[in-house]
């Protein structure tokens, strides 16, 4: 079992921006609670017209097309809220809304630099993971210590990504439990 960090490929493809900016506020709130009732569609733009789209544009959040969605959502659907966003594009595009938030760090294992109090983790350098249930129902997540930071996924999310060559997606391997 691999647990990858979730990444897109910002270099190659086009990247989404949000018209306003959002706030430190709004960026903040993405961090595995629910928006579904409150959620308003962000306004946003490509930033660089010179590239194309792919399947996962760089985003603050998930971004996923119509296609990938199609794709993934079965995967995943226990993990995340699907968002509408106001993206005038020919074919429509999602933001994802990752909620599932674990508690599945090995911290033992796991090497990590805390705050001066030494109560909080401020970075991890090395993740380790607790397999058991929560961990292996959900192919998307993302830590208890970083709720705002890149998602997670699992091997079964990986390898719909590439069987189906979704295009903009990047992962990083960041645990393996062999």
């Amino acid at each position: 079992m691999n647990i990858w960090q979730l990444k897109f490929d910002v270099d190659n493809y086009s990247n989404l921006e949000a018209v306003p900016p959002l706030n430190a506020d709004e960026l903040q709130s993405f961090n595995g609670t629910s928006k579904l009732s409150t959620w308003t569609p962000i306004k946003v733009v490509v930033m660089e017209d010179d590239k194309s789209l792919s399947d996962a544009p760089g985003f603050i959040i998930p971004v996923f097309s119509q296609r990938a969605l199609g794709i993934l959502l079965p995967l995943i659907e226990n993990s995340v809220e699907v968002l509408n966003i106001n993206f005038n594009n020919v074919v429509p595009y999602y933001a994802i809304n990752v909620t599932s938030v674990l508690d599945v760090i090995n911290y033992s294992e796991s090497e990590y630099k805390t705050y001066r109090a030494g109560k909080r983790i401020l970075a991890f350098k090395k993740y380790s993971f607790k397999i058991n249930k929560e961990l292996t129902t959900h192919n998307i997540f993302k830590i208890i210590d970083e709720p705002t930071r890149n998602a997670f996924v699992s091997d079964k999310f990986k390898e719909a990504v590439e069987k189906n060559n979704l295009s903009g997606f990047v992962f990083k391997k960041v645990w393996s439990s062999e």
